[in-house]
């Protein structure tokens, strides 16, 4: 399996859960279910419930940090129990965990997100924290299946939902790092155009007052992260949705570990300073679009000063040396990063 089975986003999502596995011929007796202490308030007791309630048993699990002891927790959990089906319900937090879980244990895993922070709800990348709690991206298989209840997600604080716009449009950057072609890394035009048909819509939605919240943008959002995982799901790598702008991230996370920025929040800012590097024609439409929302464009959000965002970026090219982007083809000194954070009136 290199893709989801199946998608089911909407409405009271939650309430059907066991009639939505009836109707995707998922048949169980035992489920593991992950959360943490918050989203089993906000509906994980209720799926439980309802699988209960059909003579399911539940297993339940809280998730607490998305680091490599949790992911060796969950494992020797699954290998105890022998589950049919594990369910993640949660942030990217509790969805990286189950899902790397899940792959090394070989069990089916359907996604539940209480947050559309990022692409990680369809993807087949869990990111999960070393020993030194830095973020190592891992490839596994993706969910069996995705279930997005717009009920649950607009409930989330609005940062999260700005931070997946955050993560979907940096796709626009990665797509164009892509497109250079030099490198070992070759992915399909097709492909391509997958990862960037959630962000261009987005762009397009044509409203003056943008409510994030609203059941049109979170579906318009959820259909674009998913393409977003879809698209690395087809070409078995993150290269469609990473480019320069995770490469900064990623440093920043190196370079300085002690912050709580959001990944969205950070590939979203790098990204702009990545498309003006690369005269990419989408930067305007993605800097009315960040006006509209209230998206933080500030270097200061990260937790860092604009000096420190200098050498964060002369640093990201150690990233993944093998992914080539516009840092390399360009290999802008101190004084162009100066230059261009200025004028994007980022600092």
């Amino acid at each position: 399996m290199n893709q989801p089975v199946f998608f089911e986003i909407g409405k009271h999502k939650i309430e059907l859960l066991y009639r939505l596995l009836k109707k995707n011929k998922i048949n169980l007796k035992k489920a593991l279910i992950l959360g943490d202490d918050q989203t089993f308030k906000l509906g994980g007791n209720r799926i439980a419930n309802d699988l209960r309630q059909h003579k399911v048993n539940v297993i339940k699990a809280r998730i607490s940090r998305s680091d490599e002891p949790a992911v060796a927790k969950i494992m020797a959990l699954i290998k105890k129990t022998e589950p049919d089906l594990i369910l993640g319900f949660g942030g990217g937090k509790v969805l990286d965990v189950a899902k790397l879980a899940a792959g090394k244990t070989g069990r089916r895993f359907i996604s539940i997100p209480t947050t559309l922070s990022n692409d990680g709800i369809a993807s087949p990348v869990s990111v999960i924290k070393n020993s030194r709690n830095i973020p190592v991206s891992h490839i596994t298989r993706p969910p069996y299946g995705v279930i997005v209840d717009l009920d649950i997600a607009k409930k989330a604080p609005a940062r999260y939902i700005r931070a997946g716009v955050g993560d979907l449009v940096s796709n626009l950057s990665a797509v164009f790092d892509t497109r250079l072609k030099k490198g070992g890394e070759k992915v399909c035009k097709n492909i391509l155009i997958l990862a960037e048909t959630g962000p261009k819509t987005l762009l397009k939605l044509k409203t003056r007052n943008i409510n994030i919240k609203s059941d049109r943008f979170l579906a318009c959002l959820t259909d674009g992260l998913i393409k977003s995982g879809l698209a690395m799901c087809l070409s078995g790598s993150s290269r469609p949705a990473s480019g320069s702008e995770h490469k900064i991230s990623h440093a920043l996370d190196y370079m300085h570990p002690k912050r709580k920025t959001l990944h969205g929040e950070q590939v979203g800012i790098a990204a702009l300073f990545t498309m003006a590097l690369q005269g990419n024609k989408h930067l305007n439409a993605v800097k009315n679009l960040y006006n509209k929302i209230g998206f933080p464009n500030k270097v200061k959000i990260l937790g860092i000063s604009d000096s420190k965002f200098v050498e964060v970026v002369l640093n990201a090219k150690r990233i993944r040396p093998d992914r080539y982007t516009i840092l390399e083809h360009v290999r802008p000194d101190a004084g162009k990063i100066k230059k261009i954070i200025k004028a994007l009136n980022l600092v």
